[in-house]
């Protein structure tokens, strides 16, 4: 941590600083009291300015222009002149910032006292704060489908929580991360239910001056996580909710939430995390890192499309807009910026036969089954009547959909389709990375290769197949290569 020197000259600074916060927040609590701000209820002691009281009220408090005044002249290097810098800060900021935190830490002290501990307690956050340039920011995310073989997981700069027996317990933690996360949910707490969840937290001690862009920064990391978790697993993860914010209640920034368009998936394929992934986690982000995609002057490119996609269909659109995102993420990572168009859907099913076939999934299953699922995302596209009678007979005959109680559960049969063409996606884009890996590509991203004309070859054809398993197996993640474990409904228990 980056701290200003202490001289004698500027201690006493900060003892005249104390003195004056301390007799800021006694006029400040006199003013709330009239308005019925405080005492707060003793389960919600988080209150935000503009939302449970007014910042005029606080302003007209005559210790505030004070405490203004001084922290302008104690902080120049922070308060002075902001409209002529950058990364601008006022002191105003801090002052309702370091208000809230008093009230917070009053509220669950049950007393509101200018000369308590809960208020010297933030006075000493408050200089603390403003006496370094370095802030600690952390994200939370809660996500569904995901949990641990033991206790807490390190993976890389990535903590994964399970939520053990209470979801209460998830919340908790956050609080303990970000202490004033509470008020970020306004007393109405989230309790997603998809059980099982887990909390995934990272963390980052950084001088940039931007802490809200340190929080984006952190949702991304976040999110390649997740992206990885995906591909090698093929779990049905999905992001609830995320809470961002500093470490203390006194901060450059207040905690934010996001919430996301999760769904409530039908089928349910639970990752178990060790905490011994984190080397083929980080392989296959540096495979990922490595391709060689050329995106100079691209407004996007098919490569992608083909990530994006895939990624979207674990949001909470609807299992026919899944299909179609994800026919489409199949053909931008097989067929890419080809010209021709000739064929597609043959061409396309041909691939995948060719390419993922395994023992447990043979060439012929998956060219049917391609063919079923891109010939309904072709008729969802184009606008073409679909018959409820036709659908239950296509989905029927899709290989991973099971049989039995099919007449009762159809929603649960189209949530099995969506994760079979899902699979297959997720399987096609570890094939292009692993293809188009060097030294000599035998796929790569640029050029045109014929692909149809080399795979017509028998040899050539389990020539690549055998390539993009083999470079699997050198990262050691070679188990993604392989067809995901049948997803469970979500009445029914998952076979580990």
């Amino acid at each position: 941590m980056s701290e200003q020197p202490a001289s004698s000259e500027r201690r006493s600074s900060f003892n005249e600083l104390g003195e004056l916060a301390r007799s800021f927040i006694a006029g400040a609590f006199e003013a709330l009291r009239e308005e019925h701000v405080i005492p707060t209820p003793v389960f919600h002691p988080y209150i935000a300015v503009g939302r449970d009281y007014f910042g005029d009220t606080i302003r007209a408090v005559p210790a505030y222009r004070d405490l203004e005044g001084k922290l302008d002249e104690t902080y120049p290097e922070r308060f002075g002149e902001p409209l002529k810098r950058r990364h601008a800060e006022f002191a105003s900021s801090y002052i309702f910032s370091f208000l809230e935190a008093c009230i917070a830490r009053c509220g669950r002290a049950r007393t509101f006292a200018a000369d308590s501990a809960a208020v010297q307690d933030s006075i000493d956050e408050l200089l603390a704060v403003l006496g370094t340039t370095t802030n600690e920011i952390v994200c939370c995310r809660h996500v569904s489908h995901v949990t641990t073989t033991s206790g807490d997981a390190q993976i890389a700069d990535v903590v994964v929580v399970p939520e053990a027996d209470e979801w209460v317990r998830l919340l908790r933690r956050i609080c303990a991360e970000i202490p004033g996360a509470a008020t970020s949910w306004n007393r109405d707490d989230p309790q997603p239910y998809d059980p099982p969840h887990a909390l995934l937290i990272t963390r980052e001690m950084s001088e940039d001056p931007e802490p809200y862009e340190v929080a984006n920064r952190l949702s991304r990391r976040l999110e390649r996580f997740l992206f990885l978790i995906r591909l090698l697993t093929g779990g049905t993860v999905q992001s609830a909710y995320e809470i961002s914010g500093a470490t203390t209640l006194v901060a450059p920034m207040k905690p934010q939430m996001s919430t996301f368009r999760k769904g409530a998936p039908l089928v349910r394929r639970t990752v178990r995390l060790t905490g011994d992934e984190g080397p083929a986690f980080a392989a296959l982000s540096d495979l990922i890192d490595a391709a060689e995609v050329k995106r100079e002057g691209m407004v996007a490119t098919s490569f992608d499309v083909a990530l994006i996609k895939f990624n979207r269909s674990y949001s909470g659109d609807s299992p026919y807009e899944h299909l179609v995102d994800l026919a489409t993420a199949l053909e931008a990572a097989l067929i890419g910026a080809e010209k021709e168009t000739e064929g597609l859907t043959l061409r396309l099913r041909s691939r995948v036969a060719a390419l993922l076939a395994t023992d447990d999934d043979p060439a012929r299953a998956l060219f049917r089954d391609v063919g079923l699922l891109y010939g309904l995302r072709s008729r969802l596209v184009h606008g073409g009547q679909i018959k409820e009678k036709d659908l239950r007979k296509d989905l029927l005959r899709i290989s991973t959909v099971p049989a039995e109680n099919f007449d009762h559960r159809f929603s649960v049969a189209l949530g099995h389709a969506v994760d079979r063409m899902r699979d297959l996606v997720r399987r096609a884009i570890l094939v292009r990375l692993c293809l188009a890996a060097g030294p000599n590509p035998v796929w790569p991203f640029d050029g045109e290769t014929p692909v149809d004309a080399i795979l017509s070859d028998d040899a050539q054809r389990a020539s690549w197949r055998a390539r993009w398993h083999e470079r699997l197996d050198e990262l050691a993640v070679g188990y993604a290569g392989a067809p995901s474990r049948s997803a469970v409904d979500y009445l029914s228990q998952e076979d580990h």
